[in-house]
């Protein structure tokens, strides 16, 4: 029985960190005994093929070598071409070039993969007896035309106004319509219409996520004697209800103003909380109630939230409990300035639910509940029939299935019925995917756009219908320039998604469209002007020059008041020094450039967009920086909108952190935009005044967040952060990374700053204030203690992925490889695109002899991974031990393509080619291994080629031809003398590369034998005589005697058919030196067999010469 080593498996990484230094090399030791070498593996002798090829028969070389010319074939095949796997392995031609397959060849073959069938296909068929009445058609209109995008959003008409005097009946949406557009978003959440949905827990919500209850409460809305509205005033309440909260997530995270006034002297007023009663709402009271077992404590939020005027001291001799907020909005409690009001143990079961194929969103961010209220609600309304639908990788349970198809059918269909007549749902719930998504916390360098699958593609699929809605229909207005305005407004916030999602083109082709789409004329060129303030000379600058259509630019004019409040964000050189060289603008020399058209702020967020292509399209060397700074100065001309202003600010500011002389008013700009969040007292907001009078209200920030890509606060902490570590400044860098818990950062800065110690100190602090999964991950890393990666579990809800991982890597170091396994597949089936723990998976089942598991683990791998070659050479692994062989070809030729040095992988396709008789690419193999040995030193363990294997190559290449001669078969024929051609070139290449043994001679002389080349033959005969007679000592070995035997017979035998004198006399000498040897070990016993038959063929050849 025949054994080797599968492919060496290489260094499996975790996924966390690329320098792991993990030596975990993985051999699987596979049996090769069931691949047929032909004729058992016995040594080739004349009686094994008794039809020898008639002398008539015989190829001659030039007939080979004629062949082998005509059809161009290589000695070596490296071609690869598609392959019939199907095909009979008796086929005529066994030629390479025809035998191999495409890398969609081979993933085909490696195992079917499971059913991920869901509850997606289960439909709810709205009521067609719905008809919209006369007040229905009239919040139809109201919702399409404040909703969507609008060229004069924000001075518009009053709501009022929309609705008339004679709507009383729509009171309820007026008031909504009314609260949203004065940016009162917690009242709109406070409303008697919230309360009504999510003010009362249901039964059985021990059984049913946060996400599902939420939806069955939306179902349970529409039951027919809830209330007396019709299902369209319904959804179009409940729309804006998930719009407000979407809203209040964005004010608190993105854009500001926090909901914290901060501590004038003069006050001292105590009220409630601003979120109590809607963070979260009733219905989760009893949850939100919960604290964490091991440790109740106070959540403490980094982005800190408190009441909408002064509170004073905590009073410290109030009874335990008086600060515990309650979910009742009519009653007031007392709450301490730097606490929100939710738990730790609720914030953590929100972000578990908003996790999303293992990716965990960020800790650190306010109120998660308003965006998983949000989503909730805006999902379930832009897909009515498919209610289901959700982006957590679980199943719905089956009371949510009963709440949708069971009793309440009839309100499901009036729900899914009212919501298909909104226009602006799939918007809106676009929006609020594409502000999850940002939420997830991936790292930066690990990003290439496959994170976060499930979002995407319910991205993809909302914006689908928002671009065959608005920008694929012409008549979606009957005001053709407002079908162009939200055709463009879509397709850039669909670009923006694409950039978010770090998809191919970043959004490219969308900006182009939505550029289109606005008629906007972007010319960029270059002028001569002046830099700096003591420039004489003119150089050229780039230059971008905007035309705007005129119709659209002429309604958005801002007051001088408005302009002057937007232009104070920005921090000036001479702010920063008194003798700064720069100038604020490029001053041209034509004086015409330095004046330019008024834009809209759309076509501003346009002119951003055009700017972010340049950066995601070009590398980041000075001209690409130039070229971003003409876009900015273009948009940053304007003071209209607060958002719009602030984000050419910021991206000004990280391209002058590049720059010398811009480096520290960019740093103290970026510092500035990050203070305008909050309303306390900053070193850049160091008034009262300059927090409440001059900055924007929330309505008139979030207004056209969705168009421009400003950043949440943790993502602009983070990025002054790396900014103040790369300029080394590294305590301050540790700093904010600890605000916004980004602890591998926080202990790398430590690290640098000479404090290793310090990063546990602060870890174990915040802890002792509150804790997270990420706080308990880090410390688990810091301390390599697993009883802190089992916290972080349970405080996830078994969702942090790093965790699993971590655990499974722990294990896996101490040897407790079964355990490890456990670990490591609770962490893909949160997160399973992650091609090196399933190739970790792999390596571990072929050790614990798991194969389907490591089977399923290497074909995950090689899905995700094509060009993985170990993984790709472990599959054919796994085949090859289960006896495989078709299967662990195109497997083999996948490793290979990969990686063509690995001398295991040519090995096992050696043997596997041997065993489905693919000879032409057993001998590549054979040279390869050749090649390789001669490469490599001796330590590196390259194996020789065994003498098995090349007797199964040159028997079998023989008994093709001779089949091919029997069949007369023109083709099959040609083919087989081209391959004994390549036997011939590998029999030389083995003679003049390694050091040969008599079996050798023996096995060429037969091959030369049976093609009736009788000379090589008898050459090869006398190399193994004189081979096998240099041995010492071979006449007491009866194995070597008896090779020795059989040896002298067949030389005979050709002396004799010559029958000259000559070659009788030597093979008398031959045959006298070798019975003397043999005779001489036997000095007094009985001469053996072997003797009298070498005494026989003597005495033959004597007579003979007689």
């Amino acid at each position: 029985m025949m054994t080797m080593s599968a492919a060496a498996v290489p260094q499996v990484h975790d996924g966390n960190d690329s320098d792991s230094d993990d030596s975990d090399v993985a051999f699987a030791y596979l049996d090769f005994g069931g691949v047929d070498f032909g004729e058992d593996g016995e040594e080739v002798k004349e009686e094994s093929n008794p039809s020898k090829i008639s002398d008539a028969d015989k190829p001659t070389r030039e007939d080979i070598a004629a062949a082998n010319a005509a059809a161009n074939a290589p000695a070596v095949v490296e071609q690869v071409a598609n392959l019939d796997l199907n095909a009979s392995e008796s086929d005529a031609t066994n030629n390479a070039s025809d035998d191999l397959p495409t890398a969609s060849t081979a993933q085909n073959n490696l195992g079917s993969q499971p059913d991920n069938s869901s509850f997606d296909s289960l439909t709810i068929v709205p009521d067609p007896n719905l008809v919209p009445s006369k007040s229905d058609q009239l919040l139809l209109d109201i919702e399409k035309e404040r909703l969507l995008p609008h060229p004069l959003s924000g001075k518009q008409e009053p709501v009022d106004v929309a609705f008339g005097d004679d709507c009383s009946e729509l009171n309820n949406v007026k008031s909504l319509f009314n609260l949203l557009e004065n940016g009162q978003y917690a009242d709109m959440l406070r409303s008697q219409t919230a309360l009504d949905l999510f003010g009362i827990e249901i039964d059985g919500s021990d059984e049913l996520s946060m996400v599902e209850q939420i939806k069955s409460k939306i179902l349970a809305y529409f039951a027919p004697k809830a209330t007396s509205e019709s299902a369209i005033a319904k959804c179009q309440k409940l729309e804006l209800l998930g719009i407000a909260s979407l809203n209040l997530f964005l004010q608190l995270n993105y854009c500001g103003p926090s909901m914290d006034r901060g501590i004038k002297p003069e006050e001292g007023e105590v009220v409630a909380h601003p979120l109590d009663g809607i963070n979260p709402h009733g219905m989760f009271e009893s949850l939100a109630k919960k604290e964490n077992e091991k440790a109740s404590i106070t959540f403490v939020s980094p982005l800190p939230l408190s009441a909408s005027t002064p509170i004073p001291e905590e009073d410290e001799s109030a009874p335990e409990g008086d600060n515990v907020p309650s979910n009742q909005a009519t009653e007031t409690v007392i709450v301490p300035l730097k606490e929100t009001n939710t738990t730790n143990y609720f914030h953590n079961a929100v972000l578990s639910e908003l996790a999303v194929d293992g990716e965990w969103p960020f800790q650190v961010c306010a109120a998660p509940y308003f965006l998983l209220l949000a989503r909730s609600i805006l999902s379930t309304l832009a897909e009515p029939t498919s209610p289901f639908r959700w982006w957590s990788s679980a199943k719905p349970s089956g009371n949510l299935v009963d709440a949708l198809t069971g009793s309440n059918e009839s309100s499901a269909s009036m729900f899914a019925a009212g919501a298909s007549n909104l226009s602006s749902t799939s918007h809106w719930s676009a929006r609020a995917i594409v502000a999850h998504r940002r939420l997830i916390s991936t790292r930066r360098d690990d990003d290439d756009g496959e994170a976060c699958p499930t979002l995407w593609n319910e991205a993809e699929r909302t914006f689908s219908r928002c671009i065959s809605d608005f920008c694929d229909n012409e008549t979606a207005f009957k005001d053709s320039e407002r079908n162009a305005f939200v055709a463009s407004a879509i397709m850039l916030e669909w670009g923006l998604a694409q950039h978010h999602f770090r998809k191919s083109g970043r959004g490219k082709a969308s900006f182009n469209k939505a550029l289109e789409y606005s008629k906007l004329e972007v010319e960029v060129t270059g002028a001569d002007g002046v830099r700096t303030k003591y420039q004489t000379k003119m150089t050229a600058q780039y230059l971008v020059r905007a035309k705007p259509n005129v119709s659209e630019a002429d309604g958005n004019d801002t007051d001088a008041k408005n302009k002057a409040h937007v232009e104070k964000q920005m921090i000036k050189h001479d702010d920063v020094s008194d003798d700064a060289l720069l100038l604020e603008k490029i001053r041209f020399e034509n004086a015409d450039d330095n004046v330019h058209f008024n834009l809209s702020i759309h076509d501003q967020s346009i002119l951003l967009a055009l700017c972010l292509d340049v950066k995601n399209d070009n590398p980041m060397d000075g001209l690409t920086g130039m070229q971003m700074f003409a876009y900015l100065a273009r948009v940053l001309n304007q003071h209209d909108d607060w958002m719009v202003y602030a984000t050419g600010l910021l991206e000004r500011a990280w391209l002058e952190c590049e720059r010398t002389h811009g480096r520290e008013r960019a740093i103290l700009q970026i510092q500035a935009l990050a203070d305008q969040h909050s309303n306390r007292l900053t070193l850049t907001q160091s008034t009262f005044k300059s927090v409440e009078e001059d900055s924007a209200p929330a309505q008139d920030r979030l207004r056209h967040l969705h168009g421009i890509v400003y950043p949440p606060r943790w993502d602009m902490l983070r990025d002054l952060a790396e900014r103040y570590a790369k300029l080394g400044i590294v305590t301050s860098a540790a700093e904010l990374f600890e605000e916004i818990e980004l602890w591998d950062d926080v202990v790398e800065c430590y690290r640098i700053a000479g404090k290793s110690n310090k990063a546990e100190e602060v870890v174990r602090a915040r802890l002792a204030e509150k804790e997270t999964p990420s706080m308990y991950a880090a410390l688990g890393d810091i301390t390599n203690d697993p009883k802190c990666f089992e916290r972080s579990l349970e405080l996830s809800h078994g969702k942090y992925y790093d965790s699993h991982v971590a655990l499974g890597k722990y294990y896996f170091d101490k040897g407790d490889m079964k355990t490890a396994l456990k670990y490591f597949l609770d962490g893909l089936e949160i997160k399973p695109l992650l091609p090196a723990v399933w190739f970790r998976v792999g390596t571990i089942s072929m050790q614990l002899k798991e194969w389907d598991t490591a089977l399923k683990a290497f074909t995950e791998v090689v899905q995700q991974e094509p060009e993985e070659g170990d993984a790709w050479a472990n599959v054919a692994a796994i085949h090859i031990h289960r006896r495989n062989a078709a299967e662990a070809y195109p497997a083999l030729l996948e490793s290979l393509k990969q990686n063509r040095n690995n001398w295991r992988v040519w090995h096992s396709k050696l043997y596997t080619c041997i065993d489905l008789k693919k000879y032409d690419e057993a001998i590549q193999a054979c040279v390869e291994l050749i090649n390789l040995k001669a490469r490599r030193n001796a330590k590196e363990g390259v194996e020789p080629l065994e003498e098995k294997c090349v007797r199964a190559i040159v028997g079998g290449t023989v008994r093709k031809y001779q089949e091919a001669r029997e069949a007369k078969d023109e083709i099959g024929i040609d083919s087989s003398k081209r391959t004994l051609v390549r036997v011939r070139e590998l029999l030389d290449k083995i003679e003049s590369s390694t050091k040969i043994e008599p079996w050798f001679y023996e096995l060429s002389a037969h091959f030369n034998d049976e093609l009736g080349w009788e000379e090589e033959c008898f050459n090869d005969l006398m190399k193994e005589y004189r081979t096998l007679n240099s041995a010492k000592g071979w006449e007491e070995d009866s194995v070597k005697v008896g090779k020795m035997v059989t040896l002298m017979r067949d030389i005979s035998k050709h002396h004799k058919k010559i029958g000259t004198k000559e070659s009788l006399t030597k093979a008398k000498f031959l045959l006298n030196g070798v019975v003397k040897k043999v005779r001489s070990a036997y000095n007094y016993t009985e001469p053996s067999k072997e003797a009298e038959e070498l005494d026989a063929l003597l005495l033959e050849v004597k007579q003979l010469l007689e």
